[in-house]
């Protein structure tokens, strides 16, 4: 998978305060390259103008510049700076959407990576209060259905998760996940982006 290191590497410079670890293409060094991100990327309440205007649309170069991403939807930012990172240093990374049913809720969606390492698969997700790396694969369930797995050829600084799904990123997902409906789920965020809520989503963290 192709990635512009150099370009990543400066960006990191620029928007995280240095470039990433060099590591071996093992668990242990994909662990080492995502605690380092996760570490300088902050989890922040964002004013509701910018949920509406960068929920899981932005690029990676964006994320990594702004060195932040809202706490109600890290997933997908964190998941293509991730990509990049995994990527740039030789592991196999498959970028994964996956669509949420819930009696008597609207669809949501979910995004993360699986990361071959050896013989086996590793799970990464990001959720609001803690990041996970584990063995394993995305696996659908009652609640989440639907399981779209892409492996571009090339990943870039300027191209959103979201846009590897669908050529209009978030504002096409409704032809990807049955029943999403994108103004539905950003009222959705602007609500829970409350002061009380993240009150109570670093409580969670800590």
């Amino acid at each position: 998978m192709h990635t512009d290191g150099e370009a990543l590497r400066a960006a990191c410079r620029a928007g995280l305060g240095g470039e990433p670890p060099r590591v071996a293409t093992t668990v242990e060094g994909a662990r080492t390259l995502l605690e380092w991100l996760v570490i300088r990327v902050a989890r922040r309440r964002f004013p509701a103008e910018d949920v509406r205007a960068g929920y899981c649309a932005r690029t990676p170069r964006e994320v990594i510049a702004q060195a932040c991403v809202p706490f109600t939807a890290p997933c997908a930012d964190l998941s293509a700076v991730s990509a990049l990172l995994l990527a740039d240093q030789g592991f196999d990374a498959t970028l994964v959407l996956c669509g949420i049913k819930r009696s008597f809720r609207p669809v949501k969606f979910q995004c993360g990576l699986e990361v071959d390492v050896a013989s086996s698969t590793w799970v990464v997700g990001f959720g609001i209060g803690r990041s996970v790396l584990y063995e394993g694969r995305f696996q659908p369930t009652r609640r989440r259905p639907w399981i779209f797995r892409r492996r571009p050829d090339a990943l870039s600084l300027d191209r959103s998760f979201l846009s590897h799904f669908d050529p209009e990123g978030r504002e096409g997902l409704a032809n990807v996940v049955p029943g999403y409906d994108l103004e539905r789920d950003l009222r959705d965020h602007v609500r829970r982006s409350g002061a009380l809520s993240f009150t109570l989503a670093r409580r969670r963290r800590t």
